[in-house]
C-alpha cells in the first residue's frame, strides 16, 4: 500500500519563510508536514494502512491492532494543523498494545474543522459497524483523541457522535469559541492535558474548553512542556517554531492519557490511582478533576 511522502526541500523553501509571516500576523499552530521519523510498532501490535473516503474524500489511515484479543474498543487519534498521521504513529502503537483499536488519518482538511470532525465521526462510526475492522471486533464503542488542531476536531466530533464514551484532548488548540461552545455539551468523561502557554497554542486557549466541560473532567498542565511535546515523533522544523520536544515530558502525556482510557474502558484500578494521585506529580501543575468515580464506561 502506498504512504503518503512529504518533501521536506518543499518545506524548507517555501512553507517556513510563510510560517514565519503567519507568527508575525499572529496566525497559532505552525507546523509543517516535513517528514517526520519513522516509530517502531511494538510486538503484539498489528499495523496496516488502509486509503478510507471520509467527507467524499480518499485519505490514508493508519490502522494499529492488538494481537490475541478478542474485542476491543476504539480510538480514533487525530494530528495537528499541517501535521500528518505520522506523527501520531508513536500513539498508535502505544494505545494498540494497551488493548485498544487504533486508527490515525490523515485528516481530509487543511484548517475546516467541521470537515475534519465529521471524517473522524465518520471513521468512529464505520469502524464499529465492523466494515473496517473485524479482528479483534470492536465494542460499538470508542474514544477519540487529538493533538492541537486535532483536539479541537475531535471534540466537536465527541459533541455529536453518540458512540463516544471519552474525549482526550493532548495540548488542543481552540478556534474561535468552537471548542468551548461544544465542550458545554459533553457529559462523558474528558482529559485535557496541556503545555505551558505559548505562541503555538495561542497561549494556553484550551483553557476556555477545560471551563466549559461539566461532566467528569481529569485536566493538567505538564511542566515545562512546550506543545511539541505530545507528537510522537515530531520533526526539526516543529521544534525550531515551537520548542524542543523531550521524552520525559512527553512520557507524562503518556502515562495520563493512558490512565484516562484504561480507567474509562476497562475500569483498572491502578489508572483510577494514577489519576487521584497527579497532584503529587512534580512533573505536572495546574491538576484539576471532577468525579472521577465516574470514569467508566
Amino acid at each position: 500500500m502506498g504512504k503518503s511522502v512529504e518533501n521536506c526541500d518543499f518545506c524548507k523553501l517555501w512553507l517556513a519563510p510563510l510560517l514565519s509571516v503567519l507568527l508575525l500576523l499572529g496566525v497559532i499552530e505552525p507546523f509543517t508536514g516535513c517528514r517526520s521519523p519513522a516509530s517502531s510498532t511494538p510486538d503484539g501490535v498489528l499495523k496496516s494502512e488502509l486509503k478510507v473516503k471520509l467527507t467524499g474524500k480518499e485519505v490514508w489511515v493508519d490502522f494499529y491492532l492488538p494481537r490475541g484479543v478478542k474485542k476491543a474498543p476504539v480510538m480514533v487519534v487525530a494530528h495537528g494543523f499541517s501535521r500528518s498521521r505520522l506523527n501520531m504513529a508513536g500513539w498508535g502503537g502505544l494505545l494498540a498494545s494497551n488493548g485498544f483499536i487504533t486508527a490515525i488519518p490523515d485528516l481530509p482538511a487543511w484548517a475546516d474543522h467541521d470537515r475534519n470532525s465529521r471524517a473522524i465521526s465518520e471513521l468512529l462510526d464505520r469502524i464499529n459497524s465492523k466494515t473496517l475492522v473485524t479482528e479483534p471486533e470492536p465494542i460499538g464503542a470508542g474514544a477519540l483523541m487529538g493533538f492541537s488542531m486535532g483536539g479541537l476536531c475531535t471534540l466537536l466530533a465527541a459533541a455529536t457522535n453518540g458512540q463516544v464514551r471519552c474525549w482526550v484532548g493532548l495540548d488542543p488548540v481552540d478556534a474561535g469559541q468552537k471548542g468551548a461552545a461544544a465542550a458545554k455539551g459533553l457529559r462523558i468523561p474528558c482529559a485535557v492535558l496541556q503545555a505551558e502557554p505559548s505562541r503555538c497554542n495561542a497561549k494556553g486557549n484550551a483553557k476556555r474548553m477545560v471551563a466549559g466541560l461539566s461532566g467528569p473532567l481529569f485536566a493538567l498542565r505538564v511542566q515545562h512542556a512546550t506543545h511539541t511535546d505530545p507528537e510522537q515523533p515530531t520533526d526539526w522544523l516543529a521544534e525550531l517554531v515551537c520548542g524542543k520536544a523531550e521524552p520525559k515530558r512527553h512520557a507524562i502525556f503518556e502515562r495520563y492519557a493512558l490512565a484516562v482510557l484504561k480507567t474509562v474502558f476497562f475500569g483498572d484500578a491502578p489508572s483510577l490511582a494514577t489519576l487521584a494521585a497527579a497532584t503529587n506529580d512534580v512533573g505536572v501543575k495546574d491538576v484539576s478533576t471532577r468525579a472521577l468515580k465516574d470514569f467508566k464506561y
